[in-house]
């Protein structure tokens, strides 16, 4: 669990990938509750957030770096992110400015019965087709951008014995933020 909660110490690049894809899978997984229970769920993503700069910035701590080079990485994640939303759900059949425009006619029908129970469970209905028309184009996007995340980190090695992070990951951690 220390491998995710603690920025102190480094870590080799088998231990990088092997905790990127565990929070692949986590992040899948809560993707797809999403999908399928509530869009609503989808905020639980965030707690993914904190593993995965704790990840880079021992990944960076490794290659003798500053874990400050992780904001570059988050960067870089967004921009690729955002190109793939735009060219991804494309792709996959999914119009999502035509499901829009269906979800608003639809809900300016509703709004009419002036039944605000109806409206929100119509907003529910829609927004669930919605996220699960977008779950396979997310979850690609996802896999994508860990792939060149993990990429560009394995361009940095790994420094031999210790350095001023502390020894290598399979000595214990020395505390770098006191």
């Amino acid at each position: 669990m220390n491998l995710y909660l603690s920025p102190n110490g480094r870590i080799d690049q088998p231990t990088y990938w092997r905790g990127a894809i565990t929070l692949f899978v986590v992040s899948t997984v809560l993707s797809v509750i999403s999908a399928y229970v509530s869009p609503f769920l989808g905020v639980l993503g965030l707690i993914v957030i904190w593993p995965w700069i704790v990840l880079h910035v021992k990944r960076f701590h490794d290659a003798d770096q500053t874990g400050w080079f992780t904001i570059g990485m988050v960067v870089l994640a967004i921009i690729l992110s955002m190109v793939l939303g735009f060219i991804l759900p494309g792709l996959f059949g999914v119009d999502t400015a035509a499901m829009s425009e269906q979800m608003a006619r639809d809900l300016e029908d509703m709004a009419s019965s002036n039944d605000p129970g109806a409206v929100l469970a119509a907003t529910m209905d829609a927004t669930k087709e919605m996220t699960r028309a977008q779950l396979l184009p997310n979850i690609v996007s996802t896999a994508i951008v860990t792939g060149v995340i993990g990429f560009v980190m394995s361009l940095f090695k790994s420094t031999s014995g210790a350095n001023k992070f502390g020894p290598p990951s399979s000595e214990p951690p020395v505390d770098t933020f006191v």
